[in-house]
């Protein structure tokens, strides 16, 4: 059958017409804003998920879901849709950038202990809310039943489509009546809505808020005002310890007053720290509750069992468990647990190169006179001889020190006090791998002066690029760390980590003297007063890289819980060296310490 070049260009036309209406719809990657990050495979699923049901409600003819590909084409990446915008309003924005009719992002969150989802679906052009829906599950597998539940009842708001238009059967005859109709031309409607200045409050202050689902960048938190249109509005207020808020408020009048009261869900900890004989009371305890740092005594928790862990540097840890209810207060006074970390002290005394015996004081009480021996707080303040000099010795808790004082007659004082000193030394070499380090002495203690760079199995370079190590040293795990020291060497401890920070001057300033004098962002060097150099080697997990050039973290051998170990960590815009701990997992710096 032959057809005439009429026909044949009618039918080019209308297929050129079909393609024309069709409107693109894209579903952007689930992106996740909690902690700790899901992997991005799961996230795929998700999104995948939505995408293969907005195929099967959306009519053919009339929509096009745009695969991902097209998508990264028309931004460059998926990152660089990150970086355009973060906040929910901005999905019309990047719609229209990949050339959308539609756009759609899921966003994933935490509550408690769930994972929260947030699906939203825009008109690009006008930038209206067309659907959206939230779900909670305690896994991220949860989240596709969520998905399946409500995903089609949003895509099925779009013009056109129908929640049930591709699972219908197929009539046994033909429908009478008229159908089809087309109508040409792009719909213009303009609505002249009233819209009124509304101010938002809440008790207490501080709620974060969404209106009809969406968050307002000029609204974000009470107290604030609003532009509002006029008729009824579904206002959401959520604060941390508080059940959310959801209420429903009709707007039709300028400067309509309107105050959400927050109902409280949680109970208090009180924690009463204890020091005895003021040993250690110009250092913090530190407090962990559930394995997460603390720095307040007073602490308001949700209903629930917690495990609450103390430690100091000069007190043994305590631990225990608490059980908080709404609207209650528990109080734990340390005074009748706590209890001095004791080591072993061997005190011996020499004038002229001759021993000699002089009175000995712990904590300004006589007890005894060289040669000593007894057990001694590791924080006790040990003095010698009748003007009572300061004896400069490192106590180890559940350990023998051994410490002799010197003197000479010509000089003015009965004991000159030991002057921990500044030497840098000779390079080290690594007999395993033959590479070299520099070595630093800081008072009692001898370190590398670089972050170790053994090629251990599991280790990293930053970004898998040999050159990162080259400079900040390889990247390990907790288990790895704690053995990967050349031998005459070790990972030092937490307490060792202390001892350093409080001889440059103490955690608060210890960044600023133990950075090195170039090398970190915006200016944020150190003076490398003692020789560490400290350099900005970042840090790493499953999921990738992070922060090189702006922080430094490296591990102790000291575990905090069975899944968390406790780390020191540096920033360019800090001048104190934080205690911290995290996952095992997680990928550090490691310096040595030399053996005592």
């Amino acid at each position: 059958m032959r057809f005439s070049p009429l026909f044949v260009l009618l039918f080019l036309v209308s297929l050129a017409s079909q393609a024309q209406e069709q409107k693109r719809v894209a579903i952007l990657n689930t992106e996740d804003d909690g902690e700790p990050e899901i992997e991005f495979t799961n996230l795929n699923f998700l999104t995948g998920k939505l995408r293969e049901i907005a195929v099967k409600v959306l009519p053919e003819d009339k929509y096009s879901v745009m695969s991902v590909q097209s998508i990264i084409d028309k931004m460059g990446s998926r990152e660089n849709a990150r970086k355009m915008c973060k906040e929910a309003q901005c999905l019309a924005q990047i719609g229209r950038q990949v050339s959308a009719a539609y756009v759609g992002q899921a966003r994933l969150g935490r509550l408690d202990d769930y994972i929260t989802i947030n699906m939203e679906l825009y008109n690009a052009g006008s930038g209206v809310l067309i659907g959206s829906f939230t779900g909670k599950a305690t896994k991220v597998s949860g989240l596709e039943s969520v998905i399946i539940e409500n995903a089609p009842q949003m895509f099925g708001k779009m013009p056109g489509a129908s929640v049930a238009s591709k699972a219908a059967p197929t009539a046994s005859s033909v429908a009478g009546g008229i159908g089809g109709v087309q109508v040409k031309g792009t719909d213009y409607e303009f609505t002249g809505e009233k819209r009124y200045l509304a101010n938002i409050s809440s008790d207490p202050e501080g709620a974060s808020l969404s209106f009809n689902g969406v968050p307002d960048t000029r609204c974000k938190t009470t107290p604030c005002s609003v532009e509002l249109g006029e008729g009824n509005i579904r206002i959401i207020a959520a604060l941390e310890q508080y059940d959310m808020a959801d209420t429903t408020v009709s707007i039709k009048q300028n400067n309509q007053s309107i105050r959400i009261r927050m109902k409280a869900n949680f109970g208090v900890l009180e924690i009463k720290p204890a020091f005895l004989d003021g040993i250690g009371k110009d250092e913090r305890w530190s407090l962990a509750i559930n394995g997460k740092a603390a720095s307040s005594w007073e602490n308001r928790l949700s209903p629930n069992k917690y495990k609450v862990e103390l430690s100091h540097r000069c007190y043994e840890d305590l631990s225990f468990d608490v059980g908080i209810n709404r609207d209650k207060r528990e109080v734990f006074d340390m005074a009748s647990y706590v209890k001095l970390k004791k080591g072993g002290l061997v005190l011996n005394a020499e004038r002229d190169g001759k021993p000699v015996s002089e009175m000995v004081y712990v904590n300004g009480v006589q007890v005894g006179e060289t040669p000593f021996s007894g057990s001694v707080a590791v924080c006790a303040r040990v003095e010698i001889g009748s003007g009572r000099e300061k004896v400069d010795v490192n106590l180890k808790h559940n350990d023998k020190v051994v410490h002799t004082v010197k003197s000479n007659t010509n000089k003015s004082s009965t004991f000159a006090t030991p002057v921990a000193s500044v030497t840098i030394t000779s390079i080290i070499k690594d007999p395993r791998d033959n590479n070299t380090y520099n070595v630093v002495r800081i008072g009692n203690q001898t370190w590398m002066a670089e972050n170790l760079n053994y090629n251990a199995s599991g280790s990293k370079c930053y970004d898998n690029n040999p050159t990162n190590c080259d400079k900040y040293g390889r990247l390990y795990n907790w288990e790895t760390a704690k053995t990967i020291c050349p031998s005459g060497w070790h990972l030092p401890s937490d307490v060792e980590w202390t001892v350093l920070t409080e001889f440059v001057g103490g955690s608060s300033t210890a960044g600023t003297k133990l950075k090195t004098k170039n090398g970190w962002n915006n200016g944020g060097n150190g003076d490398d007063k003692f020789g560490f150099s400290a350099l900005p080697g970042a840090h790493g997990n499953s999921y990738g890289f992070r922060n090189i050039g702006n922080s430094g973290i490296w591990w102790s051998s000291t575990e905090s819980t069975s899944d968390y170990a406790i780390y020191r960590d540096i920033y360019y815009n800090n001048e104190s060296v934080s205690r911290q701990h995290y996952y095992k997992n997680s990928l550090y710096s490691v310096r040595c310490l030399k053996d005592m």
